[in-house]
């Protein structure tokens, strides 16, 4: 172990100090007035009627304290794009309060620099340090510290500071006691540990994470490896677990930058079902609402089932079927550069959705191409989420956003879907041509919309002028806040006012009407059925935007009405990402006239996107009652939620281009 000269001159003088029996002398007084504390009379003792423990403070807040402890482990974070460095100190067991309830270590921030007083700390090393008391977001920690004295180095810091078992078992405030009394400490999990989301990146601060489950949590237990995950929507397959499942792990990287003195360094990647053989030590923090073991080294991983053969698609008969549906394809912006947008502006770092660089934006359409061909088999109609609206066309030999019709070189279409398209029809040697259709009147601030892909082989979209939704609607009580309602257009944007001066939606519904061939259109006498499609992307927020929520499913509702008022055996689907949970308040008032297919799909692929480990559905399809009488089947192709994030650049797979995974309805053509 090396050592500053002032480290070295500080072990000369404690000559009371044992190395390896880890006796620590008491420190020289820094100041009088500073009391020298156990590290858990500063974390405070966290009782059993303690109903906040996420939020618990310390006794000490806002005070200077001085505490005596060892070096466990280094660790860097990102705050608000500066790098700070921080380390962890721990008492030795003897050397604690004994107190169950209390923490036995502390984080110390640093700040940009890796050193403090000509310090720089070293793991096993015991130090004394003055600092004042924070709660950094609930995080307890010192900051504005000073270096009291170097009192000596353990001989091996497993055996001096032994890691605890992390067993997150019981209910969720159970839980987060426990954590809470062990925060900062050394902790480990044993091995056979079951990963149960892809490694994701926040990208904003560069930080990687990936949850686990224990390997004798009760879910993994089951037979069935498939069903060895943790499901949100307690309906699947978690028997009336409660939505918390605190059994969750989640684990993180920043001890392992900070012992590298590198904020490049992130977790591999890691897949949904594999298995980490080894333990997963390191530290316990609490950051971002949320308890994270951030470990100090990686474990050895054992390979798992593949998540995309979890009850893959199965092709259909297009003689006798047809495909619907729905994909969130995770803010889809092209390359080109829209001079009037703040959010396609290269220069804009700081909000800005343009692909990194061409090469990746030719990757990513590639890699959608073949989960449309390959993983749902080509559906004849698609509806999209968050797609980039923007029509990029050449003016004056100058390149401008989103064009007109009267403008050179514009057709309207969104340059995504037509690139998207050509790629398609690339890769199946022109089998498959697919035709994007929008309303621009569906985009949001952010310039993405919902739209339709479909099949030029086997759909149109017709006009219709006396369509009681792509018509005109003179009876529309929103006609004068939202003239688009009264345009006739295939496919349509329609919106209404939620209150006074507040529009339902920031994304309004795109509806769609469909004529589909089940012999190919061979003559204009050709027979086919009609299908409308409602494309939606509900607002977010799962709890403060409910009321919002609410009526969007009642406008939908509204609109389907409008339509089976004239032929009460329509045919009408509301797809897309209602950004809520299938027996949500909001998506269950469409219960009264539509099936929702997620009750169709077996119960261990009912899920389209994971959130920090919890597997769940966001992504769906409902239809009316004549409608659901042809459902041959539904499912999910799991191409996208289960993989890493480092799959997204690499162009030799199909896996993680979107954090949703996209839902396909097979229906049979009528026989009457």
């Amino acid at each position: 172990m090396k050592h500053s000269l002032r480290h070295l001159v500080a072990l000369l003088l404690s000559s009371s100090i044992l190395i390896s029996s880890v006796v620590m002398t008491s420190p020289r007084a820094f100041s009088q007035d500073i009391p020298l504390l156990k590290i858990g009379e500063v974390q405070g003792a966290v009782s059993d009627d303690e109903a906040e423990p996420q939020t618990f403070k310390s006794p000490y807040r806002d005070k200077r304290v001085q505490v005596q402890g060892v070096i466990t482990n280094l660790m860097m974070i990102d705050t608000s794009g500066r790098q700070l460095n921080l380390f962890f100190l721990q008492e030795t067991p003897e050397n604690s309060d004994s107190d169950p309830n209390t923490s036995d270590a502390i984080q110390v921030l640093i700040g940009a620099k890796t050193a403090f007083d000509d310090y720089t700390p070293i793991l096993g090393d015991i130090i004394t340090v003055e600092g004042k008391v924070e709660e950094f977001y609930d995080m307890t920690r010192l900051r504005e510290i000073d270096l009291v004295s170097v009192d000596g180095a353990v001989e091996d810091l497993n055996t001096a500071v032994p890691a605890v078992e992390y067993n997150p078992t019981g209910d969720a405030l159970t839980v987060a006691q426990m954590s809470e009394r062990l925060e900062s400490m050394r902790v480990f999990v044993p091995e056979m540990s079951y990963v149960i989301s892809g490694t994701h990146l926040y990208s904003s601060s560069n930080d990687s994470e990936v949850y686990v489950m224990r390997g004798d949590a009760p879910v993994a237990q089951r037979e069935n490896l498939y069903e060895r995950r943790v499901f949100r929507d307690s309906e699947a397959l978690d028997d009336g677990l409660d939505n918390d499942n605190p059994y969750r792990i989640s684990v993180e990287a920043n001890v392992l930058k900070g012992l590298a003195y590198d904020y490049n360094v992130n977790l591999p990647p890691y897949s949904t079902y594999e298995v980490f053989t080894s333990p997963l030590t390191g530290n316990l923090v609490y950051a971002f609402a949320r308890y994270t073991l951030q470990i100090d080294t990686l474990p050895e991983v054992q390979a798992g089932v593949a998540p995309d053969q979890n009850t893959p698609i199965v092709a259909a008969d297009p003689t006798t079927q047809f495909t619907v549906a729905t994909f969130n394809v995770e803010n889809l912006y092209d390359f080109y550069n829209d001079p009037f947008d703040i959010n396609d502006n290269p220069e804009n770092l700081a909000f800005n959705y343009v692909p990194r660089t061409l090469e990746a934006y030719q990757t990513h359409i590639a890699k959608l191409a073949r989960q449309i061909v390959e993983a749902m088999h080509s559906p004849d109609i698609i509806a999209l989420q968050e797609v980039e609206d923007q029509d990029v066309c050449v003016s004056g030999g100058l390149i401008y956003g989103t064009c007109g019709g009267d403008v050179d070189n514009a057709n309207a279409l969104p340059d995504v879907l037509e690139d998207l398209s050509i790629e398609i029809a690339h890769l199946t040697d022109s089998a498959i041509i697919y035709m994007p259709a929008i309303d621009r009147d569906s985009a949001d601030t952010r310039g993405i919309t919902q739209a339709f892909l479909y099949r030029t082989d086997r759909v149109t979209m017709p006009i219709a002028p006396e369509d009681p939704i792509l018509g005109p609607r003179p009876d529309d009580p929103n006609a004068d806040k939202f003239p688009m309602n009264q345009e006739i257009s295939n496919p349509k944007s329609l919106s209404r006012m939620f209150a006074i001066g507040t529009p339902q939606y920031d994304r309004a519904p795109l509806v769609g009407l469909f004529h589909i061939f089940p012999e190919g259109m061979t003559s204009p006498e050709s027979p086919y059925i009609e299908v409308y499609v409602s494309a939606n992307h509900f607002i977010s927020n799962p709890d403060a935007s409910n009321v919002l929520r609410e009526g969007q499913a009642a406008y939908n509702i509204e609109l389907a009405q409008s339509v089976l008022a004239v032929d009460p055996d329509a045919y009408f689907i509301v797809a897309g990402d209602l950004n809520n949970y299938p027996y949500s308040s909001e998506v269950s008032l469409f219960d009264a006239m539509f099936n929702n297919l997620w009750d169709e799909i077996p119960a261990v692929s009912r899920y389209t996107y994971i959130y920090q480990g919890q597997t769940q559905t966001l992504d769906q399809i409902l239809v009316t009652p004549a409608l659901a009488n042809l459902l041959a089947s539904v499912g999910v192709a799991h191409v996208n939620s289960d993989y890493p994030y480092q799959f997204s650049d690499d162009a030799t797979n199909l896996y993680a281009v979107t954090d949703h995974d996209p839902v396909v309805a097979t229906f049979n053509f009528p026989t009457e």
